[in-house]
């Protein structure tokens, strides 16, 4: 009999801890709203931009720096869901880069703490 491990907890746990984020992303971390077109954080759960966002569900690869997810995205001012892969590369010093298809590399973003 085979045994099925299932890993708990959010796609991107072991790589991102806490939020992340442009300064407008953070500064909205902390006061616990978003307020400006300009807004966006990237957690281990997923990537929230002002109007938009991706929840991660399944990393689907991991190199040194770089995460592929599966994940569910929604747009304002769109109906209903679509099921994409989200790019998110850690550059170190450089802070983390995020891509959806169909838009324009997301960052710097840098550790909200």
């Amino acid at each position: 009999m085979a045994a099925v491990i299932l890993a708990a907890g959010p796609a991107a746990a072991d790589v991102l801890a806490g939020s992340v984020g442009n300064e407008v992303g953070c500064a909205g971390v902390r006061l616990g709203y978003q307020d400006s077109d300009d807004y966006v954080v990237l957690t281990a759960d997923g990537v929230e931009t002002y109007g938009s966002g991706c929840q991660f569900a399944q990393r689907l690869t991991k190199a040194p720096g770089t995460l592929l997810l599966s994940s569910t995205c929604f747009a304002e001012g769109e109906e209903g869901t679509t099921t994409d892969v989200v790019k998110v590369i850690n550059r170190a010093g450089d802070g983390f880069f995020v891509t959806i298809p169909g838009l324009e590399e997301i960052g710097p973003l840098k550790s909200c703490s």
